[in-house]
C-alpha cells in the first residue's frame, strides 16, 4: 500500500499496542492541557494527530 493512498484507520491499524497507548496519552494530555472537559474535541485532537502522522 503506498503511504499517499493510506488512511487514517490504516494508520491506526499499523500501530502496536505500544504506540496505541502512547497516542492515547498524548490525547489524553493534550485534552487536559486544553481545559476543556465538557467539550468533544475528538474531530479537533484527530486533526491534529492526522497533521504529524506520516
Amino acid at each position: 500500500m503506498s503511504t499517499a493512498n493510506r488512511t487514517e484507520q490504516d494508520v491506526l491499524q499499523d500501530l502496536s499496542d505500544e504506540e496505541r497507548a502512547l497516542l492515547k496519552r498524548v490525547l489524553e494530555i493534550e485534552r487536559a492541557r486544553l481545559h476543556v472537559r465538557a467539550a468533544d474535541l475528538t474531530d479537533d485532537l484527530v486533526g491534529a494527530v492526522k497533521e504529524i502522522l506520516p
